[in-house]
C-alpha cells in the first residue's frame, strides 16, 4: 500500500493554516464552493464565484439555500435532492450531478455540482461541503455540434433527395432517344454514307455513357448517408458472389486475380458487393496495354491501430502523386472516354463506402507501376 507522501502531506497542513492556499484552489480550480450545516438547514455559505458563475453580485444574496433554489431548474433540482438523499443514506451512493441554473441574464448555465457529507462519529451526516463546475462552455459546444450536425445531415438529404430525382427523370428520356436512335440505324442503314453512319455511332457511343452515368449516379445517391446497421459480413462470400457477377470480363480479358484469406467484418453486405465489384472492375478497366489485369486481394490485422486491412495490389498503369486525391473526387477522370471507359464515380463511391463504414481508402502508387488499394476498417471483434 502507498504512503502518504511529505508533499501531500505538507500541502494538506498549507491548506489548513493558510488562508492564501485554500483561496487559490478554491479560485483556481473551482466556479464555486458551497458548505451547508445540515442541523440548521437554512445555512448554507456559498463563495463569492458561486454566485458570479450565475451573473450575481455576492452581496446581494444571503447565505440560505432558498436563494439558489429560486434559480435551478424545477427538474433538476428534484434531481439534486434525490440523489442528496441517496448519498446521506449510502456514502457510496455519489452526489454528482449535471443541473442547470437560469443566468442573471436569463440564459441557461450548466453546472456540474458534486458534494461530500461530513459525518458525526455515529455516521450522521451533519454538514454538506460542495463544489460547482462551470459546464456551459462544453454544453453550448454540444449544442452547436447538433446543430451543425443536423443542418448537414438536413443538405445531404435535399442534396441526395435532388441528385436521385434528376437522375431517375432522366433515364426515361435517354432510354426513348436510344430507341430511336436504334430504328433510325435500321430504317437508314442503306440511305446513309459512310460519314453519316460515323455520327450516329458516336451518338449512339454517346447515349450509352449517358445511360451508364445515370446508372452509377443513382447507385451513388443510394449509398449517400445511408444509416448503416451492422451486421457480421463475410467478405470471402461477397467476393465469390462479385467474382461471380464479373465473370465474363474476368474470362475475356483472361484476367489473373488472386485473393487470400479475407475476414468477417461488422458492415453492410450490400455495400460491400459493390466496393468489391468497383475495385475489381478498376483492375480490369486500367491495365497495361498489351498485358493480362493481375489482381492479389489479401487482409491483415493492424493491432496497434486496432484496424482490419484490405489490400488491393495491381499492376497496371499506375497513377502519379499528383493525380492520386483526383480519383476520390466525383467525376474526375483522368483518361478520356475514347481511351478507358467511366463515370468517374466509382473510386469515389468506395471512398464513400469506406466512410459509412468508419474507415479509410487510401493509394499508393508511381506511373506506370501498377497501385496498391488499401481499405483500413475498424477491427471488431463479432
Amino acid at each position: 500500500m502507498t504512503s502518504e507522501n511529505y508533499l501531500e502531506t505538507e500541502l494538506s497542513h498549507l491548506v489548513s493554516t493558510d488562508d492564501r492556499t485554500w483561496k487559490f484552489l478554491q479560485s483556481g480550480s473551482l466556479d464555486g464552493v458551497w458548505y451547508w450545516d445540515l442541523e440548521n438547514p437554512d445555512q448554507e455559505w456559498m463563495s463569492p464565484e458561486f454566485w458570479q458563475v450565475l451573473g450575481v453580485d455576492p452581496a446581494t444574496k444571503r447565505h440560505d439555500p432558498a436563494e439558489w433554489q429560486d434559480i435551478i431548474f424545477e427538474d433538476d433540482l428534484k434531481l439534486a435532492l434525490k440523489n442528496f438523499e441517496a448519498h446521506c443514506a449510502d456514502p457510496d451512493h455519489p452526489y454528482d450531478q449535471i443541473v442547470r441554473y437560469r443566468h442573471a441574464d436569463g440564459s441557461t448555465v450548466w453546472i456540474r455540482c458534486r458534494g461530500l457529507a461530513i459525518r458525526d462519529a455515529t455516521g450522521k451526516p451533519v454538514r454538506m461541503l460542495g463544489a460547482h463546475t462551470d459546464m456551459t462552455p462544453v454544453k453550448r459546444s454540444e449544442e452547436n455540434a447538433r446543430a451543425g450536425w443536423r443542418a448537414a445531415e438536413t443538405a445531404n438529404a435535399e442534396l441526395k433527395s435532388f441528385a436521385y430525382s434528376v437522375s431517375h427523370d432522366m433515364k426515361a428520356p435517354t432510354n426513348t432517344l436510344k430507341l430511336l436512335m436504334n430504328e433510325l440505324t435500321v430504317l437508314a442503314s442503306d440511305t446513309l454514307d459512310e460519314d453519316a453512319k460515323d455520327v450516329l455511332q458516336m451518338s449512339m457511343q454517346t447515349v450509352d455513357r449517358m445511360q451508364d452515368l445515370i446508372e452509377d449516379v443513382l447507385d451513388y445517391t443510394r449509398i449517400i448517408g445511408k444509416p448503416l446497421v451492422y451486421g457480421p459480413v463475410d467478405l470471402n462470400d461477397c467476393i465469390k458472389t462479385v467474382m461471380a457477377d464479373l465473370s465474363a470480363d474476368i474470362i475475356e480479358k483472361e484476367a489473373e486475380i488472386h485473393v487470400g484469406e479475407l475476414p468477417v467484418i461488422n458492415g453492410l453486405q450490400s455495400q460491400m458487393n459493390v466496393f468489391l465489384q468497383n475495385m475489381i472492375t478498376n483492375a480490369l478497366k486500367f491495365h497495361k496495354p498489351g498485358t493480362k489485369p493481375q489482381l492479389r486481394i489479401t487482409s491483415s490485422r493492424d493491432i496497434d491501430n486496432e484496424l482490419v486491412l484490405i489490400t488491393f495490389v495491381d499492376k497496371g498503369i499506375g497513377i502519379a502523386p499528383h493525380n492520386q486525391d483526383r480519383i476520390f473526387t466525383l467525376f474526375q477522370r483522368l483518361h478520356g472516354h475514347d481511351e478507358i471507359a467511366g463515370t468517374g464515380i466509382g473510386l469515389p463511391m468506395c471512398q464513400r463506402i469506406a466512410l459509412n463504414h468508419r474507415g479509410d481508402l487510401t493509394i499508393d502508387s508511381a506511373l506506370g507501376k501498377g497501385a496498391t488499394f488499401t481499405l483500413a476498417l475498424p477491427w471488431r471483434p463479432l
